[in-house]
């Protein structure tokens, strides 16, 4: 009888750490940032609900975004976002649909309904994604410069027009193709494996593709970037630009050691979680007969717990 309970204790016990160590490790939900905005205002579609925010009552300033946002931007009024934890901003032009269908990472997946958006990837890693759609066409970097217009006349809204231009970099873009039935079908790259019948491209520096809807069987085909293009963009750069990596690091560090209420929110999650972690470390020393173990929790939540005492003295003596 004595074996069994222990049996149960030992499982229980394991459950309890293997959740209490998901919770701790589970990372934060990624997300986007509004670093710049100008004009009147604009529209954020979530969870099938709009609400307008007025720029010039500075409601836009650092508002958080995260996947699923829908953005529609007014006549003259211009948005840039950050990905968090990245250097990647992402420049949405006037009259423009723009939707973070999903944030991962410090990439994710976007779309074009209508107008122009620009974007400075940051490098990122073979898993991460960062790709623009509209239409029928993606585009996906690893890390470059580069735009996405989608423009259609609102007389006939199934004619559209899709460009795609690479400033520096490289872009892979990537279109769907009508096929005749029964026609074979072979993914040129790993980008495309799993689309239908596609035709794709690789844009270097300073050159684009252009893309008409009504033209479905034609094979992409790389240009030099339109004058109109350069010259939009070069009236319209980027305003906002990001802090490095360690900048950042530093500044959020400064922030929370200047704020009190972070600060005293801070001292309850170490208190908690060091509390809960030296429990752990006490029932394996005591009950599961693992010493050392036991003792390295132990110490972990110790320390843990120091330092949300820290962060509630470092409270009290802010004004």
């Amino acid at each position: 009888m004595t074996d069994n309970r222990d049996s149960r204790f030992k499982r229980t016990f394991f459950t309890l750490l293997c959740l209490l160590t998901a919770a701790v490790s589970l990372p934060a939900e990624s997300s986007a940032e509004i670093v710049y905005a100008e004009g009147a205002g604009f529209s954020l579609v979530r969870n099938g609900e709009s609400r307008y925010y007025d720029i010039y009552e500075g409601e836009a300033d650092g508002l958080a975004l995260r996947g699923g946002d829908l953005i529609l931007t007014e006549d003259e009024t211009w948005i840039e976002l950050q990905l968090s934890g990245s250097g990647t901003i992402i420049k949405i032009a006037e009259n423009t649909t723009f939707t973070l269908k999903t944030l991962q990472d410090e990439g994710g997946t976007f779309e074009v309904a209508y107008g122009r958006v620009r974007a400075r990837v940051e490098k990122l890693t073979a898993d991460t994604p960062f790709w623009i759609e509209g239409s029928d066409t993606v585009a996906g970097v690893r890390g470059t410069d580069f735009g996405y217009d989608l423009f259609y006349d609102p007389a006939e809204p199934s004619k559209k027009n899709v460009s795609v231009y690479c400033f520096e970099g490289r872009v892979e873009v990537v279109r769907r193709l009508e096929v005749e039935e029964g026609e074979a079908y072979e993914a040129k790259s790993d980008f495309a494996t799993g689309k239908e019948k596609t035709s794709t491209v690789m844009l270097g520096k300073n050159e684009m593709v252009s893309i008409d809807s009504e033209t479905r069987t034609e094979e992409l085909k790389k240009s030099r970037i339109e004058p109109e293009i350069k010259e939009f963009w070069e009236l319209n750069e980027f305003i906002y630009e990001p802090e490095p990596a360690d900048d950042i690091q530093q500044s959020a560090f400064q922030n929370f050691h200047n704020d009190k209420k972070e600060l005293q929110q801070g001292a309850l999650i170490s208190a908690t979680t060091g509390a809960l972690i030296a429990g752990v470390g006490a029932a394996a020393y005591y009950a599961l007969d693992a010493p050392q173990t036991g003792v390295g929790l132990m110490a972990v939540g110790s320390s843990v717990i120091a330092a949300g005492g820290y962060f509630l003295i470092r409270s009290f003596l802010i004004e």
